[in-house]
């Protein structure tokens, strides 16, 4: 079994339609037909949902297109959560390390980490070229979505 991980901006691009959201859909079709898993976070759930509340009251998009978002989130049947000890302890001293001003960025790649040890790899892509452009040596398992043109 192969596994991906993606974060927040990923999955945000996923579910509502931004800058970024046709190249998205492109990766999580190539995810699916590839047979791989996606891993997250265990807190990835209230992260995805709190954007979408988050972009409904500025109105980016609608209480009907949040809910719409929200229930294809919940239906995505490749979506694994994963919360141990070994992802909390490797979220802080990837924070530490990379000095991270949180741990939300630090987990998804904790998860890639974990992962990548017990399965022999696993990806970790983000929209994020801020983030990317921060991290040292673990810009190896990392991968950034381009934008859509």
């Amino acid at each position: 079994m192969s596994f991906v991980c993606l974060d927040i901006s990923i999955l945000v691009k996923l579910l509502t339609w931004e800058d970024g959201s046709e190249a998205a859909a492109d990766l999580m079709e190539r995810i699916v037909e590839s047979g791989q898993n996606v891993v997250l976070p265990a807190f990835a759930w209230a992260e995805v949902g709190s954007v979408l509340r988050k972009k409904t009251r500025k109105k980016e998009i609608t209480p009907e297109e949040a809910g719409e978002a929200w229930r294809m989130f919940r239906r995505l049947r490749i979506i694994s959560y994963l919360d141990n000890e070994k992802v909390s302890g490797t979220a802080w001293e990837i924070a530490a390390t990379e000095n991270l001003p949180t741990l939300y960025d630090a987990a998804y790649l904790a998860v890639a980490e974990v992962v990548a040890k017990d399965s022999g790899a696993c990806d970790f892509w983000t929209a994020d070229e801020r983030l990317v452009n921060s991290l040292g040596d673990r810009k190896k398992y990392v991968r950034l979505l381009e934008g859509d043109g």
